[in-house]
């Protein structure tokens, strides 16, 4: 009986994880010509304070195409409140506006079940929304 509570209490804590919602973006920048290097300091330091103050942020990469003229990011984050709390962090607040200042997003997608909240938020980024369907995490 013991082994079966067990069992029982690990998928329990499974479900409740797949509640939260994880929230999913992908955002592509055009980057403005010469702020190549620029850029790149930006992101490194963006991605490090994200890293030591976020820990509700689980994934964030950023990649580059061929010419290093677009960069693409993808960010995951546990739920809409975890990319409040991105926002409102030392990194968004400091580092963002100045890779706004070099670069623009030209395409924003967001993938995941969002707030209201947050999808007001986002408006002005003009969003691709696409909602869960099927599949699973590990």
């Amino acid at each position: 009986m013991g082994s079966s509570m067990s069992a029982h209490k690990s998928r329990s804590r499974g479900k409740d994880v797949m509640k939260q919602h994880a929230v999913h973006f992908k955002a592509e920048f055009t980057i403005s010509e010469g702020k190549i290097k620029e850029y790149k300091k930006l992101i490194k330091e963006m991605s490090k304070l994200v890293e030591a103050n976020e820990p509700e942020t689980i994934n964030y990469q950023f990649y580059f195409d061929k010419s290093k003229t677009m960069c693409t990011v993808h960010e995951t984050y546990m739920n809409s409140e975890a990319v409040f709390f991105h926002i409102n962090r030392v990194a968004s607040q400091t580092v963002i506006p100045k890779i706004h200042d070099i670069s623009r997003i030209t395409k924003f997608v967001v993938y995941g079940t969002t707030s209201k909240k947050l999808q007001k938020a986002m408006e002005r980024l003009n969003p691709q929304i696409y909602v869960p369907f099927a599949g699973f995490n590990r």
